[in-house]
């Protein structure tokens, strides 16, 4: 994975824009100081949550997925920041889950799909083989 692409990588970025040593930051959301450096692949839910009650102009869906822009816009027509806002991390996670879970759908059908093609070309180059094969036996006998 691209390492200036992941949930760490954007923690990281968000920590330097507050311009509070990393860990200030851990502490402010009460985690031990080398949970930024401790992230593998993501954060948990308690985590997300104790982030955004603390700073909730941080974007979560930037944070988790790294869509959009860093910090939530605030303005006076309804946009899609603060209706983000409006929900819970937790709801948010399972939105997410949600939609990896119907890209994995997705990706799984293509990949039947595809071997579906493969095992009906591999027919084909057999019954073509034998053919040519037989082919070959009839010229060899004449």
């Amino acid at each position: 994975m691209d390492e200036e692409n992941t949930v760490k990588s954007r923690l990281k970025a968000f920590v330097a824009y507050l311009n509070m040593s990393e860990r200030e930051f851990c502490r402010t959301i009460g985690v031990g100081s080398a949970y930024i450096a401790s992230i593998k692949k993501s954060i948990k839910a308690d985590k997300l949550e104790a982030i955004s009650r603390q700073y909730p102009e941080l974007n979560p869906v930037w944070l988790i997925r790294g869509d959009g822009e860093m910090l939530q816009r605030r303005n006076n027509n309804s946009t899609q920041s603060e209706q983000m806002a409006n929900i819970a991390p937790s709801e948010m996670l399972y939105k997410l889950l949600e939609d990896a879970k119907e890209e994995k759908a997705r990706l799984l059908s293509i990949i039947e799909s595809q071997q579906r093609t493969i095992e009906t070309l591999a027919e084909l180059t057999k019954k073509a083989n034998a053919q040519t094969g037989a082919a070959a036996g009839c010229a060899a006998v004449g």
